[in-house]
């Protein structure tokens, strides 16, 4: 894991533009590794939705177990989503060094109230003072072992309620200037504001949530975002991709694909999750007298 959480930090170090695809499972995960990408992003939307319930409404157990599986699923840095901290600085502490003993990269941790609330979801988000995300993020870059595994500061203080741009840039001058390793604003969407926030916390490495808006991943980098997640991308499209083929078995009794292609699309599947290795490896013992004679052993 050091290997991967140092990787990770090199790539940073370079100015390289990474880009962390969304899973929640690690299927998911393989996929992610599968198509060539370097990290890979356990949000808690994700998380929380394919589980049923809200993001608010999960413990900082579950979210661990969830960016766990996902983690040892695939050689790749998983940067995973700490919520509010799960409470105080003394709670953010906990947060912190649970989630480098589970293995990952990466964690980032917000400025929205505690307990946080599902309305968020709406648009209805609330923010708490600056001085207690500043004491959040002193205490979590405190309580990291390992210096390559990465505390990043998000502030919601653009789409709060009670915020605006001004104080979302106030808040991530206040943590890059506290020494996170990238800073995070959320709700920022448009080129325009994109570029103002970029200008207006200079000299930190930026995260941006895509995956909303027609952005390409060189606009993003054109802006001067550094790490690129996708955090409803997984969930939203898998869950409509089963919608469709239930939607049609109910509809017309089919689910609209044919036997060939659903034989082409398993055998991608079983790809993924190793199948073919444990071919070989049965193959080569409890099935050698199968594959030898076609015939069980007398």
């Amino acid at each position: 894991m050091a290997s991967v959480r140092s990787g990770l930090r090199a790539r940073l170090d370079r100015g390289e533009t990474v880009v962390a695809p969304g899973a929640y499972d690690p299927i998911g995960a393989r996929i992610v590794e599968s198509l060539g990408f370097h990290a890979v992003y356990t949000g808690g939307y994700m998380s929380g939705a394919h589980l049923a319930v809200s993001e608010p409404l999960m413990t900082m157990t579950e979210q661990v177990e969830v960016a766990q599986k996902v983690a040892r699923a695939a050689d790749l840095p998983v940067i995973c989503d700490g919520g509010a901290g799960y409470g105080d600085p003394v709670h953010t502490m906990r947060a912190v060094r649970a989630y480098e003993d589970a293995g990952l990269a990466g964690i980032h941790i917000e400025d929205q109230v505690y307990p946080k609330r599902a309305s968020y979801h709406m648009g209805l988000e609330h923010v708490t003072p600056m001085e207690d995300l500043v004491d959040k993020m002193k205490y979590a870059l405190q309580a990291r072992r390992d210096r390559d595994f990465l505390i990043i500061g998000r502030t919601d203080a653009f789409s709060a309620v009670e915020g605006n741009m001004e104080e979302a840039i106030r808040r991530g001058l206040a943590m890059r200037d506290l020494g996170v390793d990238l800073v995070m604003p959320r709700g920022v969407r448009e080129p325009r504001d994109l570029e103002e926030y970029r200008k207006g916390v200079p000299d930190v490495p930026l995260l941006v949530i895509a995956g909303h808006d027609d952005i390409t991943v060189q606009q993003y980098a054109d802006l001067g975002y550094q790490i690129i997640i996708y955090a409803t991308t997984p969930i939203v499209t898998a869950a409509m991709a089963m919608m469709e083929a239930y939607q049609s078995l109910k509809a017309t009794g089919s689910i609209g694909i044919n036997a060939t292609e659903v034989a082409a699309r398993r055998r991608k599947v079983e790809a993924l999750i190793s199948l073919p290795e444990y071919y070989e490896v049965e193959a080569a013992t409890t099935e050698r007298a199968y594959q030898d004679h076609g015939r069980a052993p007398t």
